[in-house]
């Protein structure tokens, strides 16, 4: 009994100085401890997402860089014989007589395909926290979309942009990709066939605004989508040069010989003053075909002076 009445009676100092500092530690433990599990929560968060992100890079890569490769390919070949008028069908889609032009159309939606599906696959992921070298991938997937859709790369042009002319509305270009998509990956050259019958015997089909923007293309025309898939190519060749092999790799050289290649001045301009739009401006890549392009305008310029 003793004990406890010295206990009443004892400084109670001591005591309410040892509830406040049992409280403040259970307050400071408590918070230690929800910070940590909350930084651990992300940690994990961010690793699940680099980690899919990684996946869908790693099961898309191979398959578009094999087409980008063989739409570069396609696209050097055109450079060299488009006076030939090979992709002047006047309709006549699936004419086997037709191959080139046939076979360019399923290039060029081959890599538009696989860039969609990409596109659709990653929209479900976090790209804030991909790695470098995984934004350069996505960068220049979004680019190769943009530069065949989007009217900014005419501006300063006679051109109206109401019309589907000389360029894809975005969601079309998606249509003609999405119906060109299976399960397994792009359609097989037979039942790509078999979709251009439907088109050349008067049937209104969902392939309709890639056919007709083929169809005729040349150098010589006074129409602005020979400007466009020349920018096409450049962004093409710095997405094989950032992410395919040494022997893909595409010199500077050849980017200034593609920017030759370009007729209006101005979509060059704007195709560079969109570069940075889509995070490029650094990329050591992206920097060659600024360079292309300027290198091209200062050769007109010399040729105008002289």
């Amino acid at each position: 009994m003793s004990e406890i009445a010295t206990l009443l009676t004892a400084n109670t100092q001591l005591l309410w100085a040892a509830i406040v500092a049992a409280v403040v530690s259970a307050i400071v433990s408590y918070l230690f401890r929800r910070s940590e599990i909350r930084l651990l929560a992300k940690v994990e968060y961010e690793c699940d997402q680099r980690k899919k992100l990684r996946e869908l890079i790693g099961c898309h890569h191979g398959g578009l860089l094999r087409a980008a490769n063989t739409m570069n390919y396609r696209l050097w070949n055109l450079y060299q014989n488009h006076a030939q008028g090979w992709l002047d069908v006047k309709g006549e889609y699936a004419n086997p007589d037709r191959y080139y032009f046939r076979t360019f159309v399923y290039r060029f939606l081959n890599v538009c395909s696989l860039v969609r599906r990409l596109e659709a696959e990653a929209v479900h992921l976090d790209a804030r926290i991909a790695r470098k070298e995984d934004f350069v991938f996505l960068n220049y997937a979004a680019a190769l979309h943009w530069v065949m859709t989007d009217v900014a790369l005419c501006k300063g042009l006679s051109y109206n942009d109401f019309y589907e002319t000389d360029r894809f509305f975005s969601d079309r270009l998606r249509r003609c990709c999405d119906f060109c998509l299976r399960p397994e990956g792009f359609v097989k050259s037979g039942e790509f066939d078999d979709l251009l019958k439907q088109a050349s015997n008067g049937g209104e089909t969902i392939l309709d605004s890639a056919l007709r923007y083929f169809d005729g293309l040349s150098r010589a025309e006074v129409r602005f989508r020979w400007d466009r898939l020349v920018a096409f190519h450049l962004s093409l060749l710095t997405f094989i040069n950032s992410l395919g092999c040494r022997r893909q790799y595409t010199a500077q050289t050849k980017f200034d010989e593609v920017a030759r290649q370009n007729r209006n001045p101005t979509v060059l301009a704007n195709l560079e003053a969109w570069l940075p739009r889509h995070d490029l401006r650094s990329d050591g890549e992206a920097k060659r075909i600024v360079r292309a392009i300027r290198k091209t305008s200062r050769t007109r310029v010399a040729a105008i002076g002289s």
